[in-house]
This record gives structure tokens, sequence and C-alpha cells, in this order.
């Protein structure tokens, strides 16, 4: 019976650690080492990684501007519909962070980056 509740509690998840957010420092990290491997970045499981971050960034940033919205807040950036940051931006972005402040998280460095491409007026 003990392992069965453990069995059902890895496959939902409730038995793995949690992961602390990814720091702006760390992704440009692995952007970086990505970027140096060329063509062979394809066959990186950390492209893949990058990618799921970046993915949970825009899905906690879309939620949080709902909020936001649903409790009068002033929204922390006015990107225009449809509007990108292809990954040169982004790269550009996350690198014109001070390296002392790198240390935020992925996704405060996100908002910045954000909010300084495209400000609300």
């Amino acid at each position: 019976m003990k392992r069965l509740v453990l069995g059902a509690a890895m496959a939902l998840g409730l038995a793995a650690p949690v992961q602390a957010a990814m720091t702006v420092g760390e992704f440009i990290a692995k952007a970086n080492a990505l970027s140096a491997k060329g063509p062979m970045a394809l066959f990186s499981s950390d492209l893949g990684l990058l990618k799921r971050e970046m993915t949970g960034v825009a899905r906690q940033l879309k939620a949080e501007g709902a909020q936001r919205r649903a409790a009068g807040l002033p929204p922390r950036a006015c990107p225009p519909k449809g509007a990108k940051m292809g990954p040169a931006e982004l790269m550009s972005a996350m690198n014109a962070i001070p390296p002392a402040e790198r240390g935020m998280s992925l996704k405060d460095g996100f908002v910045r980056a954000m909010s300084a491409r495209f400000p609300c007026r």
C-alpha cells in the first residue's frame, strides 16, 4: 500500500522537488552555450529547457496581467497586439541587464525588457 501511495504521488508530481525559477544569469549562460554549439544546439536538451522556461514566463505574465487588470492596476508593459520579441532582441535585452542584477528571475528580466521595448504611455 505504501508503494502504491508513493507511486501515485510521484506520478502526480507531488514528490518531485520544487525547482527555483531560472535567473537571467542562468538563462544567458545556457543561451550563450547553445549559441556556441552552432547547429548542434538543436540536439541539446537545454534548447527545450529554455523554450519551456520562456513559455512558462509568458503564461505567468499573461495571468498576472489579467489579475492586474481585474484589480484596476496599470499594466507593466503595453505591447501592441501580436507584438513579438525575437531571439536576438531578447538576448540583447537580457545582456543589457547589468551583471550585478542578473540574479533576478527570468520573469522579472523579461518584464524589464518588455517594459523598455513596449512602455505604456
